[in-house]
C-alpha cells in the first residue's frame, strides 16, 4: 500500500495532535501528498527522493542542504508496508532534536497503513461475501457449482462442510454484527453479515452437535438445522427465518428442530385454510387478552393441566372455566386434539 493524498491526510490529521513541528508525508516518488504546512503539499521533495534511491534515512542540516532540492533542515525517514516501500516522512527541524520524533512518527505511519490495510481487506471481503450471500439467496433456481466455485477461488474458503445458521434480528443490525463478530469469533463462523433491515447473517461449521449460544437482550435468534454445501446453508437460513417468525421473542433462542408442528401446521394451502379457519378465526378475535395467554401456556405446557395451571399462577378450576369458555366462544374445544390442532394454527397465524 502506498502513501496517497487521501490517507495522508489522515495521518496527519491524526499526528498533527501530537508533534508540534512540521510533519511532511511524501509518497513514493518523492511529491508531498500531506503536510501541516499547506504550502509544501504537491511539492517535490529532494530528500525524500533520495529516500526511495537508497531506502536510507536522510538528516538534512544547514551544512548539506545545498545537496537536495527543494528542502528544510530535518529528518526524513523510509516508510514501510509489508515489505514496500510505501513513501517518506519527514520532520523539519535540527536533526539531532527532531530525529526521536521522527522514528516514532515512521512507527505511527507504519502502523496506521497496516491498520487501514486490515480494514479495507475486511471491507472489500465483506461485499464480497455480501454478493454472494444475495445470488445464494435470491429466488429461483441457484448455480451451486458457480457459487461454490466462487466461495473457494475468490473468497478462499472450501464450502463442502456441514453449515448450521443463525439469524440474530435487532434493531441495530450493524452493531450487532461488530458485536458478533468479537464475540463469536471462537465458533469460527463462514462469516457474519448484516443482512436486509434487521438481520444478521452467521453460517457456523456443524460438528455433530447444536450451536450454544447464549440469549442476547434485545436480539430475536433463529437457529436452522444442519445442512452440506451451499444448499445446506441455504436451506438452514430458511429454517432459521422462519423459527424467528413463528415463535421468535426478544431475549429468546429459537431452534428449528424444537418447532417442527408448528413448521407443518405453517405449511398449507392458503385457500383451504381460510375455508376451513374463517369462522374460527372471526370467532377468536372477539377472546379477551386472557383467554388468548391462557390458551398459549396450555398449548407450551403440552396441554397439561396442572402445568399450565402453575405457569399461570392461577387455580385450576379457574383453567378448567376459561377452557369451558374458550369452547363456548369458539366452538372449539383445546382438550381435545382436532379441535386443539385447529386452535394451534389459528395461534399461529394470529
Amino acid at each position: 500500500m502506498e502513501l496517497t493524498d487521501q490517507l495522508g491526510k489522515e495521518i496527519i490529521r491524526r499526528l498533527s495532535k501530537y508533534i508540534d513541528v512540521t510533519i511532511n508525508l511524501m509518497n513514493a516518488k518523492g511529491k508531498i501528498v500531506a503536510s501541516t504546512d499547506p504550502n509544501r503539499i504537491d511539492q517535490l521533495h529532494g530528500g525524500a527522493q533520495t529516500v526511495i534511491e537508497t531506502t536510507e534515512s536522510q538528516f538534512i542540516t544547514k551544512e548539506n542542504i545545498d545537496c537536495y532540492s527543494n528542502v528544510k533542515p530535518g529528518a526524513n525517514l523510509p516508510i514501510f508496508h509489508r515489505g514496500k516501500l510505501a513513501g517518506v516522512v519527514g520532520l523539519t527541524g535540527d536533526p539531532e532534536h527532531v530525529v526521536q520524533a521522527a522514528g516514532m512518527t515512521q512507527g505511527s505511519v507504519e502502523i496506521a497503513l497496516e491498520q487501514i490495510f486490515i480494514q479495507r481487506q475486511a471491507f472489500y471481503q465483506e461485499r464480497q461475501w455480501s454478493h454472494w450471500l444475495q445470488r445464494l439467496l435470491q429466488d429461483g433456481e441457484m448455480d451451486h457449482e458457480d457459487l461454490e466455485s466462487e466461495a473457494k477461488f475468490t473468497l478462499r474458503v472450501d464450502v463442502h462442510q456441514i453449515w448450521q445458521v443463525g439469524i440474530f434480528q435487532s434493531d441495530n443490525p450493524f452493531e450487532l454484527a461488530e458485536n458478533l463478530r468479537k464475540n463469536l469469533h471462537p465458533y469460527n463462523p463462514l462469516f457474519v453479515l448484516p443482512f436486509q433491515e434487521n438481520r444478521v447473517i452467521v453460517p457456523f461449521p456443524y460438528d455433530d452437535f447444536p450451536i450454544k449460544l447464549s440469549a442476547i437482550d434485545g436480539v430475536k435468534i433463529g437457529i436452522g438445522e444442519p445442512g452440506y454445501s451451499v444448499a445446506g446453508v441455504r436451506s438452514s437460513y430458511y429454517q432459521a427465518k422462519e423459527a424467528i417468525e413463528l415463535s421468535g421473542e426478544y431475549g429468546k433462542i429459537v431452534y428449528s428442530k424444537e418447532l417442527e408442528m408448528e413448521r407443518l401446521l405453517n405449511f398449507k394451502d392458503s385457500l383451504t385454510y381460510d375455508e376451513v379457519t374463517k369462522v374460527y378465526r372471526q370467532r377468536f378475535t372477539q377472546l379477551e387478552q386472557a383467554y388468548i395467554e391462557t390458551l398459549t401456556s396450555y398449548f407450551d405446557n403440552d396441554l397439561k393441566m396442572s402445568r399450565t395451571a402453575e405457569a399461570l399462577h392461577i387455580h385450576r378450576n379457574t383453567l378448567i372455566y376459561r377452557l369451558d369458555q374458550i369452547h363456548k366462544k369458539i366452538d372449539l374445544d383445546p382438550r381435545k386434539f382436532k379441535d386443539a390442532i385447529l386452535l394451534q394454527s389459528i395461534l399461529l397465524n394470529t
